[in-house]
């Protein structure tokens, strides 16, 4: 997000809002990236900490061994909603900032247009002259 430009033209945009705009789509998406990274490595340290107790269940037939797997398990299955929604999150962003930025290059050009239209009014009427 942050190798986006936009040529300057005169009259075409307000730079500083434009960057600005940027700045804060990239810092929505840096965020959720960070969280969904957090949620993978919880992820991983939930895995890691039910094999190690599946591991031992197998060897054991302590009945707490069963209560903390079935703990285990429920919290792999939450993890995974939590990075499948961390997933939606990230999708939503970029969706959004595609949509925004469509939009603003839509009413970037459009301006464009406007000036084109102007100048090529203002050179018809100082022919005329």
């Amino acid at each position: 997000m942050s190798e986006i430009y936009f040529n300057e033209q005169k009259n075409g945009y307000d730079k500083a809002q434009v960057d600005n705009y940027i700045n804060k789509i990239t810092e929505a998406y840096q965020k959720a990236y960070e969280e969904y990274l957090a949620t993978c490595e919880k992820y991983n340290n939930l895995m890691q900490d039910y094999k190690r107790l599946e591991a031992n269940r197998q060897t054991e037939s302590n009945a707490d061994a069963g209560i903390i797997a079935k703990t285990l398990i429920d919290s792999e299955k939450m993890a995974k909603k939590i990075i499948d929604n961390a997933h939606d999150e990230e999708a939503r962003i970029v969706d959004l900032t595609v949509k925004n930025l469509q939009y603003a290059y839509t009413t970037l050009e459009s301006a464009m247009n406007e000036v084109k239209d102007f100048l090529t009014f203002n050179n018809a009427a100082a022919s005329d002259k």
